[in-house]
C-alpha cells in the first residue's frame, strides 16, 4: 500500500515545533513558580565595583604547580528582588528543544548560595521546588499542550 501525497517531514515539523511551544509554555509556568517562591531580602547596599585579588596553585594542566595571581573587578551593590528578576527561561539555539531556566547573572551571583546554601546560612529552595511542583504533568502537557 502507498500513500500519495504524504508530507512526512512537514508532519513531523508541525509535531515538533508544537511540542517545543508546549514544553515552553510549561518551563514559563516553572519561571513563574521560581519567582513567586524566590526570597527578597529587605536589605538595600549601595553599589560599586571592588577589585578582588585571586591567587591558587593549579593541581592539573600546563601550569601545574605554578602559583597563579590575577585581579578582577566584582559588584558588591544589592536592591531587594535582584535575583527574582534574573529568572529567566532560555532557549538554546543550537538545539531545538533544549530549554533551561537560569536564576541569576555576572552581577547577581549568589542564586546557588540561596538555593544550596553555604556553610553559613541554610538553603532556601526556590528552583527545585518549582520544577518538582509540575514535574508529573510534564510530559503530559508537552504531548497534549495546556
Amino acid at each position: 500500500m502507498r500513500i500519495v501525497g504524504w508530507r512526512a517531514k512537514e508532519v513531523a515539523r508541525e509535531i515538533t515545533d508544537q511540542a517545543i511551544a508546549n514544553a515552553n509554555g510549561v518551563m514559563d509556568d516553572v519561571v513563574e513558580a521560581a519567582k513567586r517562591r524566590c526570597p527578597v531580602s529587605p536589605i538595600v547596599r549601595e553599589g560599586k565595583w571592588v577589585n578582588a585579588i585571586v591567587s591558587f596553585t593549579p593541581k592539573t594542566g600546563k601550569g601545574k604547580g605554578k602559583p597563579v595571581q590575577f585581579s578582577g573587578k566584582r559588584w558588591t551593590g544589592r536592591t531587594p528582588g535582584d535575583l527574582r528578576k534574573t529568572i529567566r527561561r532560555v532557549n538554546k539555539r543550537n538545539r531545538p528543544g533544549n530549554i533551561r531556566v537560569y536564576a541569576g547573572s555576572t552581577k547577581i551571583y549568589w542564586g546557588g548560595m540561596v538555593e544550596y546554601g553555604t556553610s553559613k546560612t541554610a538553603a532556601q529552595p526556590f528552583m527545585r521546588p518549582a520544577f518538582n511542583g509540575i514535574k508529573n504533568q510534564i510530559l503530559k502537557r508537552i504531548k497534549n499542550g495546556g
